[in-house]
């Protein structure tokens, strides 16, 4: 793949990590995670504060720069709740003259308050989290593709992205 960035956001227990997940793998582009580069910053203990969000987001973007100063293709995983979270990675796409693919991943909230109700690997939100960015979630502003995660469909999933990524955003 030519060098791109691809975000992929959306709420807590929507299935973002494990779709985004799957179509690095696919699409063999270096794969950035918000929670797991949390865990890695702060190993012992999390608080979740702006200040952390903001360093861990700041932290993703720095990576992401320095994978594109490679012409690396990346894709990076987060909630990417608020506007201003976002808005530093379209302009690095932009300052790096490469394609943006943005990817909103959303389930119904009953499966949601499923996921978010058992311990993950990827992410210690719980549903609560969940209710509390929902209501804090910030209108995507750019082109994006909404990816709807059910039990079963990450092949579905990734063949829609996978159409969406190789037609330039059609």
């Amino acid at each position: 793949m030519i060098p791109a960035l691809i975000l992929v956001c959306g709420l807590p227990g929507s299935g973002k990590s494990f779709f985004a997940h799957h179509l690095s793998k696919k699409t063999a582009v270096l794969y950035l995670n918000s929670d797991l580069l949390r865990k890695e910053l702060f190993p012992d203990k999390r608080s979740y504060s702006e200040p952390e969000k903001q360093f861990v987001y700041d932290t993703l973007l720095a990576r992401t720069q320095s994978a594109l100063f490679d012409h690396k293709p990346v894709l990076v995983d987060a909630t990417f709740y608020k506007q201003e979270l976002r808005i530093p990675f379209y302009a690095l796409a932009q300052k790096n003259n490469i394609p943006l693919y943005i990817f909103y991943i959303t389930a119904d909230e009953a499966l949601i308050k499923e996921r978010t109700s058992v311990t993950r690997t990827d992410s210690e939100a719980d549903f609560s989290v969940y209710v509390k960015l929902k209501d804090l979630f910030e209108p995507i502003t750019l082109p994006y593709k909404t990816l709807v995660s059910d039990k079963n469909n990450i092949d579905t999933l990734l063949t829609n992205a996978l159409t969406y990524l190789s037609n330039g955003k059609k």
